[in-house]
């Protein structure tokens, strides 16, 4: 969603425009909210267009069809007013994503999310045919995805199922890669064609790529027309669901009914876990949470589209730069959210692990030496101490003396070494919720000194003086709790204006906490936007400093001994010194940020990790050839003494290697070949840990090893979770144990270092 301009209107019949939500030929749409209360979407008809008798006559038309259409999956008319000097159409705003980002941001949707894709759309379909219309621009980008289903938007080009309407037998209106043949051809349209539509919609959300190609529209529409499609990527449960759609006699087509009950013999999945994979979910419950926290009138700030990096909007140029989204609202999770979000771009790219972790060692002579890679099937499985489930879902677990500690989005657990809740800390008591999103692992606590210390958000947001006034945010504290019983020990509240909330904890550093959160304190006129970093002096329980930006600081890395703190915006790094301000920074694309060996560590997209020096941020040294970081981070794992730090590189054979670098001066050490994973488990990227002497590897299969940092050996595994979704998993190790948290399942399984 992008701030309101100059030239943009604020005012459109009775709603006040929040932000534009984006713009095509005919106007620009933008996000509306009455005087009630009630968000809608605003479609205006550009200025310019306005005074054209044949776009005033379209207008009416799309108006008078989206109005005939009131299904449960599509978006209903409430207001319009095609005559008015400029005119504009209001409809019910979806609580959702565009298909099309979906896809681009996290890749293509599973296949029991894309059944129930295709059973939603074929409704939505049936409802606009019985409503006598077809809708003739069916594609990704007028899917959105909701909580509670897809729905169809945008019915500028639909026409009247009896062949009246704007255009002609001859003319071809549409996206070339989403049109029947039918269609391209200019030939007459029957409800059949948007079927075909919806096939090809259908690939595109399984396989993430247009079915009939890309390049220049005539040579896309000669495909769709002559052409077979290559179905055999496609998941087989939906293939000839896909197949029948695409049928180039329209007559030979199932009608959206008939697709409805398909679906319905092949088998939905279950509803109470959602239909959306978790992370395209987050960013719904982000639009939702959105809308909860919007005042009545303010704009909203910039949310430029999520592109992997590298990428170029669609129909823009060459730029290589990746769209950042900010700050969202919310206490935290938004942040958080983002970050993710921008690390499953950066994970697109598979390519960048190669160089040094491309060839095998080569031994004294120069010669190079065999990979020898060990085999998995006789390494030993470790036996859980305990497992436990939860009431809800623990987004971050933490290991201490006597105590396992469970954050979830309302309570904090404390579990002994048996497996028996300890205490419990409920959201009331603590003043605030401690987590936005539940099911997204994040780092939100710390555990220091005999306490856990988290942020709780207890504010809210209100409007200013004005309908456009500023708002003031003013609701977050650092709780302070004793490991021991779980009792609150004192807080300190974060008295900045123009902040909602912390997303991300730090670190502790010399007894001083360092948290990056959202809003930048700054009165800019509209909600809070940007971020900050929060550094807390925990003996003296007030804020040491704050420091705001207007970019949206995701990752941090702080520097063990120094005075440094270090944040990353994906694609620039920034260095904060002892007081919160600017030492330096530097243009560096970057994700899965870490500190050693008196260096900041700064892998890329590529699998090159710069350290830089943090007096002036020049590069110390580089090594390629490391896997990039996962999801979740964890791409670097230090050793205890700080004068270690492990690393996976890619091999020749598809595998990959633990490997050492001395972070001092770049010098790589011994490098071990790890048991080949699955090969049908999604790439997940690097995921390391270190503690109580042992290197501990999770799995693209959720696969637990236990390796041993002197040579990399497999000590133990654990397949307990295997076949889990990775992303979903939230652990940490300590105190003789690794305790890994499902958020899908609601369970936490605590194993011993050992693993006996």
């Amino acid at each position: 969603m992008e701030q309101l301009g100059p030239t943009d209107p604020r005012q459109v019949g009775p709603y006040i425009l929040m932000g534009r939500l984006g713009a095509g030929g005919m106007g620009a749409v933008y996000l509306g909210r009455s005087a009630g209360g009630r968000s809608v979407a605003v479609k205006v008809i550009r200025p310019e267009l306005a005074e054209d008798g044949a776009f005033r006559a379209r207008f009416r038309h799309e108006v008078a069809a989206a109005g005939r259409v009131s299904g449960a999956f599509t978006a209903s008319v409430v207001d319009a007013d095609t005559e008015a000097a400029t005119p504009w159409m209001a409809t019910a705003f979806v609580v959702g994503v565009p298909l099309q980002r979906a896809v681009t941001t996290h890749g293509p949707l599973p296949e029991e999310t894309v059944r129930t894709l295709a059973a939603g759309l074929a409704e939505a379909l049936d409802e606009v045919h019985r409503a006598g219309l077809i809708h003739r621009d069916l594609k990704p980008a007028n899917v959105m995805l909701a909580l509670d289903g897809p729905h169809v938007i945008d019915f500028g080009i639909s026409r009247a199922a009896d062949g009246t309407g704007l255009t002609t037998t001859g003319s071809v209106i549409g996206s070339a890669p989403y049109m029947s043949p039918e269609q391209a051809m200019g030939a007459q349209l029957g409800p059949a064609s948007d079927v075909f539509s919806l096939g090809s919609t259908l690939a595109y959300a399984a396989l993430g790529a247009h079915l009939f190609g890309d390049g220049a529209g005539a040579a896309v529409l000669f495909r769709v027309v002559n052409t077979e499609p290559d179905l055999s990527g496609l998941p087989h449960g939906i293939r000839h669901l896909v197949t029948a759609c695409l049928a180039k006699n329209p007559a030979h087509r199932p009608t959206p009914r008939q697709l409805v009950e398909l679906v319905e013999r092949i088998g939905r999945p279950a509803g109470e876990g959602g239909w959306l994979p978790q992370a395209v979910a987050a960013d719904v419950l982000g639009v939702r949470q959105l809308l909860i926290a919007l005042p009545k009138a303010p704009p909203l700030p910039p949310v430029p589209p999520e592109l992997p990096p590298g990428a170029a909007p669609q129909g823009a140029g060459s730029g290589r730069r990746p769209g950042r989204r900010a700050v969202l609202l919310g206490v935290g999770g938004v942040l958080a959210a983002a970050g993710a979000a921008g690390a499953v771009a950066l994970l697109g790219d598979r390519g960048g692990a190669a160089g040094a972790g491309g060839t095998p060692a080569a031994g004294a002579s120069g010669t190079p030496v065999p990979l020898v890679r060990p085999s998995g099937a006789d390494v030993a499985e470790a036996k859980p101490l305990w497992q436990v489930t939860q009431a809800s879902p623990s987004a971050q677990v933490l290991c201490a003396d006597g105590v396992t500690v469970c954050v979830s989005l309302q309570h904090i657990w404390g579990v002994d070494d048996s497996g028996r809740t300890k205490w419990t800390l409920d959201d009331i008591t603590a003043g605030g919720v401690f987590a936005i999103d539940p099911n997204t692992p994040c780092l939100v606590a710390r555990a220091d000194g005999g306490r856990l210390y988290i942020p709780v958000g207890t504010g809210s947001l209100g409007p200013g003086a004005g309908v456009l006034g500023a708002v003031k945010v003013a609701g977050t504290q650092l709780l302070s709790i004793t490991l021991a019983d779980g009792k609150i020990d004192w807080k300190a509240p974060l008295e900045q204006t123009n902040t909602t909330g912390e997303a991300f904890f730090a670190g502790i550093r010399d007894g001083k906490a360092y948290l990056l959160g959202a809003g930048d304190g700054k009165d800019h006129g509209i909600l809070p936007t940007g971020s900050h970093v929060w550094a807390v002096d925990l003996a003296a329980r007030r804020t040491l400093w704050f420091h705001g930006e207007d970019t949206l600081m995701v990752q941090s890395a702080l520097l063990p001994g120094g005075d440094r703190l270090m944040v990353t915006n994906f694609d620039e790094l920034r260095a904060l010194d002892a007081t919160g301000a600017v030492a330096w920074s530097r243009k560096l694309m970057a994700f899965g940020i870490a500190a050693a060996g008196g260096y900041f560590l700064a892998p890329d997209v590529q699998g090159t990790v710069t350290a830089v020096d943090p007096k002036d941020g020049g590069p110390a040294w580089t090594l390629g050839g490391v896997v990039i970081p996962s999801l979740r981070g964890g791409g670097l794992a230090t050793g205890e003494d700080g004068k270690v730090v492990y690393f996976l590189g890619k091999d020749t054979d598809g595998g990959v290697s633990l490997a050492t670098v001395d972070p001092a001066n770049g010098r790589t050490g011994w490098r071990a070949p790890l048991p080949l994973d699955d090969p049908e488990a999604k790439f997940l990227g690097a995921r390391l840990l270190y503690a109580d002497g042992t290197v501990y590897r999770m799995g693209p299969d959720a696969v637990l090893w236990a390796l041993d940092p002197a040579n990399g050996k497999p000590r133990w595994k654990y397949s307990g979770l295997k076949g889990q979704d990775p992303t979903r998993l939230a652990w940490a190790a300590g105190a003789g144990r690794l305790c890994v948290s499902d958020t899908a399942t609601e369970t936490v399984t605590a194993l011993p270092a050992k693993g006996a």
